[in-house]
């Protein structure tokens, strides 16, 4: 069966980024690493590629050079059991990178992230129409900083 692999490309730090995911998720592993030979467009020697995977699914990050550098048009979605999780996964994504609204942020990377509770998604889909319009409104507030649980959960309720 065919899949799909994204492709992360870097300056430098594929290797380095890849270890950084899979210790900010907690789930994860290199099963590669490529270096560039003789003849090549890099160093000899220097990591090409690494493959990597982040439950399960794998990504392969490319160090290509400064030619072309990430932007908001892709970002990865990481979803989340509980307040805690979401807390954790957030803090160590953000770390040395940028805040933005909404649950997105941009990593030390330049890879931009959308940490986002499960729950976000019962809300905004449940039945209470209005209760799903106030859980977005909260969602739109919140700007360079996680998802408050509690918060999304009291606004569809009509807390």
């Amino acid at each position: 069966m065919s899949r799909i692999v994204p492709n992360l490309w870097f300056d430098t730090q594929a290797e380095e980024a890849a270890q950084h995911y899979i210790a900010a998720l907690g789930d994860g592993k290199i099963t590669q690493v490529m270096h560039y030979g003789p003849n090549t467009p890099r160093p000899e020697g220097t990591v090409m590629t690494v493959t990597f995977e982040l439950f399960g699914q794998t990504f392969t990050g490319i160090n290509g050079g400064p030619e072309f550098t990430f932007n908001e048009a892709m970002s990865l979605e990481v979803i989340c059991q509980d307040q805690e999780e979401l807390d954790r996964v957030w803090a160590a994504l953000v770390t040395g990178g940028e805040p933005g609204p909404c649950g997105w942020l941009k990593d030390k990377y330049g890879v931009s992230w959308q940490v986002v509770p499960s729950r976000l998604y019962d809300l905004l889909e449940g039945d209470d129409k209005a209760g799903a319009q106030r859980a977005m409104q909260v969602m739109l507030a919140t700007d360079r900083e996680p998802f408050d649980i509690a918060e999304l959960e009291a606004a569809y309720a009509g807390a």
